[in-house]
This record gives C-alpha cells, structure tokens and sequence, in this order.
C-alpha cells in the first residue's frame, strides 16, 4: 500500500482539524489509573460491522505490555512498587532525566518475534495488540519523530515492531498497535507528569504536532497493513482531537480499526473497562481486556497466574456474550515471555484448538442465562460450554423450540429427550477430563429459543440484575481497582429511593425443590442492620444487611473502596415447579445506600 502521496494532504488537512482547537481549559481529568472515566464514554461507541468484520473471526487474541517498565519489573531504588509495573514512573514519580537512564541499560536479547507469534498460535489466537508507546512516553520503534526510542536510544538497536510485523505476516496472524494518546510522561506538552511539570502548564497542540501524529503516521505507514491502533486513557481530549487521530488511521490504512478509548464516543468497536466482564450479551463489535496474571507488564513479584481453566471459562464468557476476549501477557525486560505465563497459555490452546467452531466467528447465547456454562452459536448449532457438571448425568436446557437433529459430547454420539420446553441431554456421569466439556447440537433448522430464565435443580442459579423489574432503584455499574491494576466490576442493584422500593424476578423450576438464598451485596456504615426481605410464593423471609466495611475513599490509590460480602438469607422452598416470582427490597425507608450484586439460588443437598 502506498501512502506517502497522503502525507501533504494530512499535513494540511487532518492535522489541522486534530490540532486546531485548544485543550480544555478546565484542569485536566485524573490520571492516576484508579478512574474508571480513563477508559472513555461508555455505551456511546456505534460500532463498524463492516470494516470490523474479522474482529469477529478473531474471538481470542494476545495483548501485550513490553517497554522501559518491563526492564525496571517493578522495582526502582531497591524498592518494590505493586501494582501495574507499566505505571512505576508515575507511581515512583521518577524524573524524565533519571528514566531515560533505563533505555541505556534496555537491550532485549532475547526476544524473538516468531516465538512471541508462535505462542500465540499455539494459544490459537488470532491477531496481536502491541505497547508501542505506553505512558512512559518510550517509543518501542524507530521513530524519526523523538529519538527516545528503542533504536535510537538503547544498546539493543533494534526495531522489535518491524521483527513482529514481519513474524505476523509469516505466521498468518494481524497485528495492531497500542498507542498512548494523550498521557505521555515523558512530554512536559502531555499530560500525566505532575511531578516534573505542572499540568496544564504545556501545550498539548504542540505535543500533537510534533509527537504523537507524526509516530502514529509511522506507525501506519511503515508496518504494512495493520489491525489497528488501539488507543488508551482520552482524559480531557477533545472530540475534535479524537476525531482527527481516528481520521488519521482510516486515511492511511482504511482497514484498520480505531477502539472506543480514543474518546468522545469515537471508534470502530468498544473496548470494555479492562477485565470487565459483562453478565449479559451486549451488541455490537467490543472486546474485554485481561491479564494472565494481576499485572500487566512484567512484575518480578507477580506469580498469581491465572489458571487454564480459569483464562477457559472467562474466554467462554465473553464470546458467549458477543464479544472477543484480549488476554494480555508481559515480557520480561530481556524480551523473553515469562515461562509460567506461556505454559499455562500453551494448556488454554490445547482446549481452544481442539474447540475452535465453538469459539471463533460464533455468535451470542440465544438463551437466558444458563445455571451450569454458557452457550455459543454457529448457523444452527450450538454449543454448550459446561462448567458445573449435572451430576446426575442429565443437563437440562430451557427455552430451545428448534428440533435437535444430533448431539454430541466431544465428538461422541449421546440421546436428548424434549419434556415440554426443556431439552434433556443425556451425558456421563463422571466429567470428561478437560477444562471445558462441551456438547454440540446440530439443529434441523435455524435457531428458535426464548431467553426465559429458569432455576435448574443441581446447578447455583444467579438472578441476574439486568434483567429484574425495577421500582425505586436502578441498575449500576460499580468499578473499582482491588489492587493497582486488578480492577473489579459489578453490575448492583443500587439508588433505594421513594416508598416503594423492590426488584422482581420471573422465572420458572424444572421441578420441586429446596435452595439456600444468598445475597451478595455491599453495606456502607450508615445503613447497617437495615431490614430487607424476600417474597417468593408462600415463602417469605426478613433479615438485616450488615456493615460490610466498604470506604468511600482509600489510602494506596485514591478511589472507593467497595467491600462485597454474601449473606446467607434461609431456605426457599418451591412446592411446585413452573412459573415463580421473586422480589427482594427494603421493609422500611433504610439501606438508600445498599448496593446489590446477586441474589443466587443454591440446592440443598
């Protein structure tokens, strides 16, 4: 593709409209990684199916984090900063003159492009998103722009993007770059150094001019076709500037896609908060972010990895909601991906390989929320993800009209019975021995199903918040960093207001039966001990919420604090099964400030 007959045309057009509009005058929006605003205007995103197509064939992808930080891994000054290692020159509040200093000592040797690509494929996924300039302002590729990059600056005088470009095309994968936009703590014209420069004392204009567009052109214009640039932390950026940068990508490569955090409702998909996961199917082209571990970029103190079948069913959660899960890994500071990291990778691939149909290019759940796995479509089959095995050998799904034609257990024959408007499956008894067992059912034709809820006997049953009768509350989104970095979401109940304050839910039981009911659920000081209860049929119950110790504000990082706790309600009995109805809410005008996460119903045994 060639672009450099744009160039003068960008020079005089686009760079005008991203540059020609002041920053806000107002101070600028924190930037300290514990606001959830960082990550741009939610739900404003119009998502492009159209050039956005392969996002969807590519259900499971590798997020990287690799720059100065990786060779710092967490330490500065024989001190151990936790939390996001990416962020330690903020965290530090180390000057630009003494970081720079790290680039003389940064020589990667052994990185090596086609195993960070072969990682990947043997992970099966299918394209790679890269730090090519994270906060610290480093450019992790030659950059005639700023010589404070890799090649330029360091022993290692290598171009590690051009290396991966060249790899990904070897190896059939795509890849996009990540590219800090308006935090660069290196820039007294950025934003985000406090402590070396006043914020708002520069001239984010010139910052544009001179860094950030001209690397981001270099970007798209010496690498080939790329998936992407994918942008972070908008803060204060105007929708102009937005709009300029997004411009800037379509122009020179009009395949690529621009996510949500460029800002101001902008961009060809919606990247969620990172690690949020939602509890529902949401529309459109978006993906989650996650980590193997509770950091992002290398930390010499950060051995939480997640394990295969936890990174499994995460993975099976997102797509079964619609969307495609990123899953980040971070190289150490000699280039080399944590070997821990990559044998838990290598174990997650074995599954997905083995599962591809279930997982790339499919389609969201047509059902309710289902008590025991999650369900992702292809055309008209289906294929159900189980995480609780039916103990009895008999998995129950509500809510399929189509007629089943065949159905299988990995890759094994078995028999359904149709009793009414549940399909019963038949399946051993003792699990299969793999992450995640998944039965397949060749439908005659299209899909047809309802998304009615249901309590199944066996399985723990979540009521889910976003799909309650609501008076006097509403549904609210709850985000907060449980470690630096190790950010956790919540959709609650929340905003107890007026005299009739409860939330309902209709679903139906396969058959009799009895179940603990457990509120899961946040208590300010204020509202402890306030009474609550529960109406379902003939059983009702009242209980106090107690003081759960949540902080509005807290020492490490700023931000609130929740502190979520389950309590054990009793035992609702269904006599019958069929149709039910459930409300819970305050008895009295106390518990305003009560947040509710889940209400789950689990069997007696």
């Amino acid at each position: 593709m060639n672009i450099k007959p744009l160039t003068a045309f960008l020079e005089a057009g686009l760079l005008a409209l991203t540059l020609g509009h002041a920053w806000a005058a107002e101070k600028p929006a924190a930037m300290d990684g514990t606001s959830a605003e960082m990550w741009g205007k939610r739900d404003g995103t119009k998502t492009n199916l159209v050039r956005g197509a392969w996002l969807k064939d590519s259900r499971f992808a590798m997020f990287i984090h690799w720059g100065l930080y990786s060779e710092l891994g967490g330490r500065w000054n024989d001190t151990t900063q936790y939390g996001i290692a990416e962020w330690i020159m903020r965290r530090a509040q180390i000057p630009v003159t003494d970081y720079e200093k790290v680039a003389g000592r940064f020589n990667p040797t052994n990185f090596n492009a086609q195993e960070w690509v072969q990682l990947a494929k043997d992970t099966d996924m299918r394209h790679i998103m890269i730090t090519a300039k994270h906060h610290e302002g480093f450019a992790m590729f030659k950059s005639a722009a700023s010589p404070y990059n890799i090649v330029d600056a360091t022993p290692f005088k290598r171009d590690p993007m051009k290396e991966l470009s060249e790899a990904c095309v070897a190896g059939g994968l795509r890849l996009g770059f990540y590219y800090s936009q308006t935090q660069d703590w290196h820039e007294r014209d950025a934003v985000g150094n406090d402590w070396d420069f006043k914020n708002g004392a520069g001239d984010f204009q010139r910052y544009l001019k001179t860094k950030a567009v001209p690397q981001i052109r270099e970007l798209l214009s010496n690498y080939g076709p790329i998936a992407g640039v994918w942008f972070d932390t908008p803060g204060p950026i105007t929708p102009e500037q937005s709009k300029g940068l997004v411009d800037l990508v379509h122009t020179l490569q009009p395949q690529a896609l621009v996510n949500s955090r460029i800002g101001n409702g902008l961009g060809d998909y919606e990247t969620l908060g990172d690690q949020e996961i939602p509890r529902l199917p949401r529309p459109g082209l978006w993906e989650t972010p996650d980590t193997a571990n509770d950091t992002w970029a290398y930390a010499w103190y950060d051995r939480d990895w997640k394990s295969p079948t936890e990174i499994a069913e995460r993975l099976v959660r997102v797509v079964s909601r619609g969307g495609t899960y990123m899953l980040n890994v971070g190289p150490d500071g000699t280039g080399r991906i944590p070997e821990q990291s990559a044998r838990i990778l290598r174990e997650v691939g074995k599954w997905v390989h083995a599962h591809e149909d279930a997982i790339h290019g499919t389609d969201a759940t047509p059902f309710g929320p289902l008590a025991w796995g999650e369900c992702t479509a292809r055309g008209n089959t289906l294929f159900l993800h189980v995480f609780q095995w039916p103990a009895d050998g008999k998995l129950v799904l509500p809510g399929l009209h189509s007629k089943v034609k065949r159905a299988t257990l990995e890759g094994e024959k078995i028999k359904t019975v149709r009793e009414e408007n549940l399909l019963i499956i038949s399946v051993p008894k003792l699990r299969p021995d793999i992450l995640i067992p998944v039965v397949t059912l060749e439908l005659a034709g299209p899909v047809e199903a309802s998304r009615e809820a249901y309590v199944l006997n066996g399985c723990r049953n979540t009521l889910e918040m976003g799909v309650a009768a609501l008076k006097g509350c509403e549904v609210k989104a709850v985000n907060w960093m449980e470690k630096f970095g190790d950010w956790k979401h919540m959709e609650c109940l929340a905003g107890w207001q007026g005299s009739e304050r409860s939330a309902t839910w209709a679903f139906k039981t396969v058959s009799p039966g009895s179940f603990y009911l457990d509120v899961e659920y946040t208590c300010p000081a204020e509202d402890d001990y306030s009474e609550w209860g529960i109406r379902c049929g003939d059983n009702n119950l009242t209980f106090p919420l107690i003081d759960t110790g949540e902080r509005t504000t807290r020492k490490a990082f700023g931000g609130e604090l929740p502190r979520f706790r389950t309590y054990r309600v009793g035992v609702i009995d269904f006599q019958k099964p069929g149709a039910q109805q459930l409300t819970f809410g305050p008895t009295g005008t106390e518990g305003k400030n009560i947040r509710v996460a889940a209400l789950r119903l689990i069997p007696v045994e």
